[in-house]
């Protein structure tokens, strides 16, 4: 990666790739490495980029209307209501 990118911050890297290049890097990322990444590229769009995910990061892109966005998944929390009914299940056992 070093050879065709800087790594601004561990891990996040910035280059700027033809589309052949960008194509064959990923094929290497999803299928000879099998890492986790998100790839945000330069493209002709409404937006002018378009974003690619692979793996379990912590984000996941959702289409909106033809608009790509990074989502955050909200993390599912138990309410006191269910945990009061989960220790009485646990002590009816």
């Amino acid at each position: 990666m070093s050879r065709l990118a800087i790594e601004v911050k561990s891990g996040v890297f910035v280059a700027s790739i033809n589309a052949r290049v960008r194509d064959k890097l990923w094929q290497k990322i999803t299928d000879d490495w099998c890492l986790s990444a998100i790839m945000i590229y330069k493209t002709n769009n409404e937006q002018g980029y378009g974003i690619l995910s692979n793996g379990d990061p912590d984000r996941e892109v959702l289409n909106f209307d033809g608009i790509q966005l990074l989502a955050r998944p909200v993390k599912k929390t138990r309410s006191k209501k269910n945990e009061e009914e989960s220790k009485n299940d646990e002590e009816l056992k």
